[in-house]
């Protein structure tokens, strides 16, 4: 995640310093405090993480920032380009590793149906809140996850299937 903001920074002329430390922190007020509200927990958690290690003040609020916006759903503008860069980083790694964003759904005990609007809604606002600059760097990347989000709704809903004709 984090080498995917630093990536991103280059082509924004962004700090990659502040674009790789937002990376390495944007998730975590999710870790500790779980996913609600966790772009404010983060930001919260961000700066005493940040202090504690002594990094230069000019770069705290910058990181804080980045780790604040993140979010697709929250639509928090973007007030430096370090924070274009986590934000697309975090929609990278959601279009690459989408099984496990897909788990994460189910495993809140959703249905396939509920799993699937969400995840559908999340990539989308992942699309949305990515850079113009940084959308061709994706390769594709977000109708592949698309495609391979039916592709595992359908395989879901036909284990399912087969389990309760089995029984």
């Amino acid at each position: 995640m984090s080498e995917f903001a630093k990536d991103f920074s280059v082509k924004l002329g962004a700090s990659r310093f502040i674009s790789e430390a937002g990376g390495l922190l944007h998730d975590i007020g999710a870790a500790m405090y779980g996913r609600d509200n966790h772009h404010i927990t983060g930001a919260q958690e961000a700066t005493l993480v940040l202090l504690d290690c002594e990094c230069p003040l000019d770069a705290v609020g910058p990181i804080v920032s980045a780790v604040y916006s993140h979010r697709g759903s929250e639509k928090i503008p973007f007030k430096i380009p370090e924070a274009k860069c986590v934000a697309a980083a975090d929609a990278k790694d959601h279009f690459l590793f989408l099984e496990e964003v897909w788990q994460a759904q189910m495993g809140l005990g959703r249905t396939e149906l509920e799993a699937y609007t969400r995840v559908s809604e999340e990539l989308k606002n992942d699309w949305e809140k990515t850079d113009p600059e940084i959308k061709p760097l994706l390769d594709g990347a977000y109708e592949k996850a698309r495609q391979k989000l039916l592709k595992i709704a359908l395989a879901n809903g036909r284990h399912k299937k087969s389990r309760k004709a089995a029984r």
